[in-house]
């Protein structure tokens, strides 16, 4: 009996880990941009070098983050690659 169409292809680990990783900035980033706003509105008159680092520095971390993930991505998708390999042997077969 053939699997249904119906079910959804599980996801890779590393996709998983990439979505939540984004998720989690995308939390972070606005939960310091509702900082950054509780700050003005009550009337904090220093500078905000700390809060611009706590923004940019996990972005920053995000962009090597991505950039591994995508270089993996790049080797198992090409010929000699593991994924790409896989699939051309269980279509000889």
């Amino acid at each position: 009996m053939q699997k249904q169409h119906t079910q959804q292809k599980r996801l890779a680990f590393s996709k998983k880990i990439m979505r939540l990783e984004m998720l989690l900035l995308w939390v972070h980033t606005l939960g310091v941009l509702g900082l950054a706003y509780m700050s003005v509105w009550k009337t904090f008159d220093a500078a905000f070098p700390w809060l611009t680092a706590m923004v940019s520095l996990p972005w920053a971390a995000w962009g090597v983050s991505k950039t591994g993930y995508t270089m993996k991505s790049m080797k198992e998708n090409t010929m000699g690659g593991i994924v790409y390999d896989n699939a051309h042997q269980n279509n000889d077969v």
